[in-house]
Parts: C-alpha cells; structure tokens; sequence
C-alpha cells in the first residue's frame, strides 16, 4: 500500500490579510474614539449654557421668541430651564436635552412687543 501524500498547506492570499488589517484598524479607531469621548467628559465643568435671541416676529396673538441656547462644556445637559423676561413679563420653556458642545433651538411667546427689554437665561438643568 501506498501512503498518502499530505496536501501542502494552503496559503492565506494577501487580499485577505489587507482585508482584515483594515478591519482591525477600523476597529482600533472606533474603540479609540468612544475612549476619548468617555474620558474628555470625566472631570470636567459642569454645563456651560448661554442663550441667544434669534429673531422677534409677531405672531397672531402675540410676539415669538426665537432662540439657540449654546453648550460650551463638553458635559451633556438634560431639562435645560430656559427663562426670559421683558419688563413684567416672563415666559419660560425646557429644552429636553443640550450635548456637549452643541446648539439646541426654541421659542417664547409674549403677549407684548418684547424688543428692547429682553433678558434670557438658562435658569437650571439636569445630569442625564
């Protein structure tokens, strides 16, 4: 009887092993970035909210407010309290959420022309 010959072992083509260097250092990359976010927003200040006014349109009845409130921190706000007053009047509203380092939009309304008496702030907020 005859032995057998072993087949000679099979080498791996190139295309595959690229293919799979890439796939590593996609992953690497991802893993490394999450890790950045998670600990740039360890240990940081707090919220950092600061409120604009946009534009003042009339608006039936009434006037509208529209404005962007700025999160200048990298930590993430939740409930964010946003307050404005025009003389007497006051018109509040929560924004549900402000990320870090983003913009979030909306509007107040007033019975009254509140051009040249408008203060804004943010008043409070949540840690999600």
């Amino acid at each position: 009887m005859a032995a057998r010959k072993k087949p000679a072992p099979r080498r791996t083509p190139a295309l595959e092993w690229a293919a799979a260097g890439i796939g590593l250092l996609l992953t690497l990359l991802m893993l490394g970035a999450m890790g950045w976010r998670a600990w740039e927003g360890r240990g940081k200040a707090p919220p950092s909210i600061e409120v604009r006014a946009d534009r003042i349109v009339a608006a039936n009845p009434g006037w509208v407010v529209t404005f962007t409130a700025i999160n200048h921190s990298p930590a993430t706000a939740a409930n964010v309290e946003i307050e404005a007053t025009a003389g007497d009047a006051t018109a509040a509203t929560t924004l549900d959420y402000v990320p870090g380092k983003s913009r979030q939009s909306g509007g107040l309304f007033f019975a009254e022309d509140p051009r040249g008496k408008l203060n804004l702030k943010a008043t409070g907020y949540a840690e999600p």
